[in-house]
């Protein structure tokens, strides 16, 4: 993975917490605009290089505030909260970030037959993954709360800026697209303000902006599942989205069983075909949205269909065996 001039950092590429690893640097390298903040329920580093770099990590950090306000299912003032608490009665005027948001969801949910569905949030909530407070929920809990979970009840209007669940009970979480679209929006700002380089890590979603301050490749390290440490290395060239999902972050074991919070708008239980994915693309927010789709759909799915959506994709059977496709054998590098 190294080499004498590698001076790039190591990235830990998963869902919720995430660590930032410098590597070893055996020259100076410029010194970054950094922080760490905590939003969108998870910690986010931001390392910027560049002669505008204050000024960008500021106009950063204030786009991931602005787009948390506006997503976050538990407060008031959320456009979220407001659409779920009017499902059913009213359309609701939302933001044009917000309505832009669900529109894309809405076309992948579309693509992907319903895997990927951000009106998930009963579901979740009756298995705890909303308060914390984790159960398994009985067929006759699971079957009701699947009746509020369809992406054809969410109706947006356009023209008069609206979203409208039909159905009482209906509720929608952007968690699965959140934070990729955040990380595009991150990008028009690095390229407005002509930034050399920069490295965005959002708790499993990631942005690798032009080149390291030195060397040629970003090495993101794949999180080792099932064990401690990391167990592959993705040699990123450019500007890149990586986007992690899996069931080691967020999960509750019963009777020797694992139930994560990713959830099959399917069944109305805990996805469990596959360990974890990570998918590399060039849009935030498809990255993030397929990492959940594949999760849910599995290997075969998954392999057969990134490069439909322009995609690349790694991740880890439930027998922990590797599989990826066939255009990453050049930018991988996976531990026994």
């Amino acid at each position: 993975m190294s080499s004498k001039r590698i001076v790039n950092i190591l990235a830990f590429v998963f869902v919720a917490t995430v660590l930032l690893v410098p590597i070893i640097r055996k020259n100076a390298v410029p010194k970054p605009a950094f922080s760490e903040i905590y939003s969108m329920n998870t910690i986010i580093d931001i390392e910027v290089y560049g002669k505008n770099k204050e000024k960008t990590l500021s106009e950063i950090v204030q786009k991931i505030n602005e787009i948390n306000k506006l997503t976050d299912d538990f407060s008031k003032d959320s456009d979220i909260y407001k659409i779920n608490e009017n499902a059913g009665i009213k359309p609701v005027k939302v933001s044009s970030i917000t309505l832009d948001m669900i529109k894309k969801s809405l076309n992948i949910a579309r693509e992907t037959g319903g895997a990927f569905d951000i009106s998930i949030y009963s579901v979740s909530k009756i298995w705890g993954f909303k308060s914390g407070d984790y159960r398994i929920p009985t067929e006759t809990e699971i079957q009701k709360a699947l009746k509020l979970v369809s992406y054809k009840d969410i109706v947006l209007d356009s023209k008069k800026q609206t979203v409208f669940l039909r159905k009482r009970g209906e509720s929608i979480d952007l968690g699965g697209i959140a934070k990729g679209y955040t990380l595009d929006a991150i990008k028009k700002i690095l390229d407005r303000n002509n930034a050399k380089s920069a490295l965005i890590n959002m708790g499993g979603n990631v942005l690798t902006y032009e080149t390291p301050p030195e060397g040629k490749f970003w090495n993101i390290g794949i999180r080792n599942p099932r064990g401690e440490g990391i167990i592959g290395v993705l040699k990123i060239e450019g500007t890149k989205f990586i986007s992690t999902s899996g069931d080691y972050e967020r999960f509750f074991t019963k009777n020797g069983i694992r139930y994560c919070h990713i959830m099959s708008p399917f069944t109305g239980k805990p996805a469990r075909k596959i360990i974890s994915d990570t998918v590399v693309s060039n849009k935030g927010y498809l990255g993030d949205a397929l990492s959940t789709a594949f999760f849910v759909l599995g290997k075969e799915y998954a392999l057969n269909n990134a490069k439909k959506f322009g995609v690349e994709v790694v991740g880890f059977d439930l027998n922990m065996k590797p599989f990826y496709t066939t255009d990453l054998n050049n930018i991988i590098e996976l531990r026994k």
